[in-house]
């Protein structure tokens, strides 16, 4: 442990928190706020000085002031701060004696419009009036820009909130209202709140506004809020549903009652990131906790993970927290496991295991096999690198590789050495090793070992069927890189997989470890072997390029379950990516799923298509890139024929889901299809005429795109006359999502001038930029030249903000050029115009860049330039 934190940039030891006493008052008329804080702390040995963060906060110098228990007050002497670690010094005359003694501070702060510290939105009430609230969004080193504090996730503290407010607004924050007085004539009210657990500063938050809310009690006694903007707590009460049936049901798996008396979740319309799980006060963007009426399906499937997922970290992150940021994964990748996990039980019909498969593992293993990934354990020095790992990896390979743990340990095990950790970490801090070891000791197997090999390097394991005959199947394991480049003997990795196969359709082995670079196995003869059944393992699988035509006979038979359908096509379209297989053979498989009705795998299918059309649309010549989209439409139009365009009063979950991605195929590859065409512009007019339910939710965006690629400035003003006139987040943000797909490129350049031009949120600006973005090849170069023609105003525009908007943004701007010359044209700007913080994304970027230029070579050297090929499929 010693080592691990060797190198970490983090305040002295000397003077740590016991409870903080912080008092703010918010003006949200000047954006600024008063405030003053009393910290019990314990001074663990004799020290003149105490450092704290802080950040953009004005502190009072005349009101500092240390009391030791039983002696004088003391004042500072000298006064220092340190910007780039964001901290002041407070040096004294004389030592501090050990013991217990309360600093005292008063300061100014800003409510900022970046969303982060304590920071302002913008939203527009019930009547359509413009006004303004406050929240707060403090993970990861923010709590500093709202009281001096220790901004570390191991400083642990008993929080005591009072908020002074104006009377007609509503405050809350992670406890409930202990007092409540009114001051100044009863023009202003002073909120007091309850003393919170111990818990970290990034958990602390406060909210100010008006609200309407909808409430439930769960089954356990606690009290569940939903709050929404004024006029739409209806939109509430989907999000409200998930959340009571989620605490109680983490409650009983967990086996510890979440331990705070309520829980609130609120629509904040202006956040950064998806959701943040302060304890009891869970803050949201709109678009991920309201459901309005007619929602699409794959919305509310969205409203319920980013719940659950929520709810997850109020154990996992909030009573047990990582010590230090490099163990962040514990936080993410349970949270996105628990997601898929709880989901799955309250809504079975979701499908959510199957469809883990082609989104959280498939993001993993697309980020995972560049150079330019990292482990899921990261050493992170100073604690602004945290920012850089809050990405896939983190997340979502996080998540697969403790689903493939539940895979090797079972559900028994894997719960019991769950409920011990929480059991023994309570209200503390904790590190990757002890839950290893917690799960080590309720299975009774190496787990330490085998997990290190997926957390602690980088990468994940191609394996290979090197043969398959007489009974015996011969197994080669070596590191997967995306773009096809070499792995030299040194520099290859070996990784312990536990390989559940099964033979000829036949019924799933036994977990069998394979530890070295080969595995030989004694196995049931037949025409194919399914490796990594059930996709609980997180890697490739290779087979013999003669097997691929036996696969594609099972898939027709239906010998193969939706996750192996699904993990074959991710994997043949990777494989072929990086040269290990032919686009041929890899086209040629996708033909056999012609009669494919599954959501899951036309997922799957939607991901590669998509990959093979980005490059091609860039790289191939016209004839073939067009014998490809024919290809696509071909197979997109028997089973969009069979779900249609319209609602049903039969359909399922997951036909919802289904319809909205055959359409959004149809959108792209069947642009030129008349009759498409014709019931996108029959349906957008009675749209647009006031029949809502013309287009609903689900098919809306891929409706929208088909209209505005063939059509003029008529259709272009009709859309953008949408988002004036739209009430809502999710309104607002499929016209960002469409609008890009306008057919004149002098349009789209307007589109991108729209989005910086303080018209569109920061939150959601991106987004239009990537509609555009991935419209057209000219439209891919145009996007990256604009993003570098206005570079400084968008670097200001994001400059105080968390990273990841810059993050989106260049990935938008940049990721769809496909030539060498493009990857090298971003690396050089970025050389000259650099992002410390964007780092990793750039590099992932440039990767990508060049891993899509090979794989349009390597796709040219085989049959598929050839026109006869196209005619056979």
């Amino acid at each position: 442990a010693a080592s691990k934190a060797e190198g970490r940039v983090l305040l002295p030891e000397t003077v740590l928190p016991v409870r903080y006493e912080v008092h703010l008052e918010p003006n949200l008329e000047t954006f600024t706020f008063a405030g003053k804080e009393k910290v019990e702390v314990e001074v663990k040995e004799a020290t003149d000085e105490i450092t704290v963060h802080t950040k953009e906060l004005t502190i009072k110098h005349e009101s500092i002031s240390f009391k030791p228990k039983g002696a004088a007050e003391l004042k500072p002497e000298i006064i220092s701060y340190k910007t780039a670690d964001t901290t002041v010094t407070f040096k004294f005359a004389e030592v501090l004696p050990v013991g217990q003694g309360i600093l005292e501070i008063e300061f100014i702060g800003l409510l900022n419009d970046q969303m982060a510290g304590f920071s302002r939105s913008s939203y527009r009430d019930a009547k359509g009036n413009s006004k303004i609230m406050a929240s707060t969004q403090f993970e990861s080193l923010d709590a500093r820009r709202a009281f001096p504090c220790w901004d570390e996730p191991a400083r642990k503290a008993v929080f005591s909130v009072t908020l002074v407010v104006d009377a007609a607004l509503t405050a809350f924050s992670n406890m409930p209202e202990s007092s409540r007085k009114l001051i100044d004539g009863g023009k202003r009210a002073e909120l007091a709140f309850m003393d919170t657990p111990k818990m970290s500063t990034y958990l602390l938050a406060f909210v100010v506004g008006e609200f309407d809310f909808l409430q439930a009690q769960t089954k356990h006694g606690v009290l569940v809020r939903v709050y929404t903007p004024p006029g739409r707590a209806e939109a509430g009460a989907f999000s409200l549903k998930v959340a009571t049936q989620a605490l109680d049901g983490y409650d009983d798996y967990f086996g510890i009652p979440y331990p705070l008396p309520k829980l609130d979740m609120v629509a904040i319309p202006e956040f950064a990131a998806g959701a943040m799980e302060n304890w009891g006060l869970v803050t949201y963007r709109e678009v991920d906790l309201l459901i309005e009426k007619g929602a699409s399906r794959q919305q509310m499937q969205r409203v319920c993970i980013v719940v659950t997922h929520e709810l997850a970290h109020q154990w996992f992150g909030n009573l047990v927290t990582m010590t230090w940021w490099d163990d962040l994964w514990l936080n993410e990748g349970f949270a996105s496991w628990c997601e898929n996990y709880m989901a799955d039980q309250i809504f079975p019909d979701y499908g959510m295991w199957d469809q883990f498969t082609t989104d959280a593992q498939a993001s993993a293993l697309r980020l995972d096999a560049l150079r330019s990934s990292h482990p899921i354990q990261v050493p992170i020095a100073r604690a602004e690198e945290v920012e850089e790992v809050f990405d896939a990896i983190s997340y979502c390979k996080g998540a697969a590789v403790i689903r493939m743990a539940h895979a090797y340990l079972g559900a028994e095990n894997f719960q019991n050495g769950l409920r011990a950790y929480f059991k023994k970490h309570s209200y503390g801090n904790s590190e990757t090793l002890d839950l290893w070891g917690a799960w080590a000791e309720a299975s009774k197997k190496p787990v330490s070992e085998l997990m290190a090999t997926w957390t602690e390097q980088m990468g994940f394991p191609v394996v290979t069927v090197k043969s398959f005959s007489g009974g015996k199947m011969e197994l080669e394991q070596h590191w997967f890189l995306g773009d096809g480049s070499e792995v030299k003997p040194e520099e290859d990795k070996l990784w312990k997989i536990p390989l559940i196969c099964s033979y000829g359709g036949g019924e799933a082995s036994a977990p069998k470890l394979m530890e070295g670079r080969t595995l030989s196995m004694e196995v049931t003869q037949a025409d194919y072997v399914v490796v990594n059944v059930g996709r609980h393992v997180p890697m490739r699988v290779l087979y013999p390029e003669d097997m691929y035509a036996s696969l594609a006979k099972a898939i027709q038979k239906g010998e193969l379950s939706v996750p192996d359908r699904a993990g074959l096509i991710l994997d043949a379209y990777a494989l072929t990516k990086a040269g290990k297989l032919g686009a041929d053979t890899v086209l040629t498989l996708f033909a056999a799923f012609h009669d494919e009705v599954d959501f899951t795998v036309w997922d799957a299918l939607a991901q590669a298509l998509n990959g093979f059309d980005s490059v091609l649309m860039a790289g191939a010549k016209d004839t073939i890139y067009a014998r490809f989209v024919a290809f696509v439409a071909k197979l997109v139009a028997k089973p969009a024929a069979k779900v249609g365009w319209e609602r049903q009063d039969s359909d399922g979950h997951l036909d919802g889901l289904l319809r909205e991605r055959l359409v959004s195929l149809q959108a792209k590859f069947s642009k030129d299809d008349p009759t498409v065409v014709a019931e996108a512009k029959r349906r957008f007019g009675l749209f647009v005429g006031g029949e809502s339910s013309a287009l609903p939710d689900d098919i809306k965006v891929p409706a929208f795109q088909l209209v505005l690629k063939n059509g003029g400035a008529s259709e272009y003003a009709s859309v953008q006359d949408l988002h004036t006139k739209a009430t809502t987040n999710l309104e607002k943000k499929h016209v960002y999502t469409s609008i890009g797909h306008v057919a004149d490129l002098s349009k789209k350049k307007e589109v991108l001038e729209w989005a910086i031009s303080g018209e569109v949120k920061i939150q959601d600006f991106f987004y239009a930029v990537g509609s555009v973005s991935s419209s057209s090849k000219e439209a891919g170069d145009m996007t990256w030249s604009f993003y570098k023609q206005n570079f400084e105003k968008i670097r200001a525009m994001v400059k105080a903000a968390s990273p990841s908007l810059m993050d989106a943004m260049i990935q938008c701007s940049a990721r769809s050029l496909c030539s060498i010359a493009g990857a090298e044209d971003v690396e050089k700007f970025f050389k000259e115009n650099p992002l410390k913080q964007n780092q990793r994304t750039i590099s992932q970027v440039i990767e990508g860049i060049r891993s899509n230029a090979s794989f349009v070579e390597r796709i040219l050297k085989t049959k598929v330039t050839e026109e006869a090929f196209w005619d056979k499929l």
